[in-house]
């Protein structure tokens, strides 16, 4: 399997069914932060991979890559870089506004002990 069919079955699909799903929540505003994330993904990831795969800590079938690199590391890999990132965002932030939208269930108020119309004899409480 090739790393473009790989990111688009395990990947892509799940982020579009999750477009899909949660269009009406979905807005600009809410989406912000997952672009300031993505920033900070970018950032720290590509140096440490870059030189994982210079160092040979892993590598890169060349028939399983379009071909195009930027540094060590082929285009492929900076997608998955962003679209895990982007998928797990919109993930976590359904979930995170499902339990903020949550109120919290009113106390019902304490009921009021019985009260005996009489008051109980000795032999009434105890054998």
């Amino acid at each position: 399997m090739t790393y473009a069919r790989f990111l688009g079955i395990f990947v892509v699909l799940p982020i579009l069914f999750l477009l899909v799903r949660y269009r009406r929540t979905l807005s600009w505003r809410g989406l912000a932060p997952l672009g300031l994330l993505l920033v900070v993904v970018y950032a720290a990831t590509s140096p440490w991979d870059n030189l994982a795969v210079k160092w040979g800590l892993w590598g890169f079938d060349p028939e399983r890559i379009w071909g195009v690199k930027l540094g060590y590391l082929p285009l492929e890999e900076y997608l998955f870089f962003g679209l895990q990132t982007l998928l797990v965002g919109l993930w976590a932030r359904d979930r995170l506004e499902r339990v903020l939208a949550k109120k919290p269930q009113p106390v019902p108020p304490a009921r009021e002990p019985v009260r005996a119309e009489r008051t109980l004899g000795p032999r009434e409480v105890s054998p």
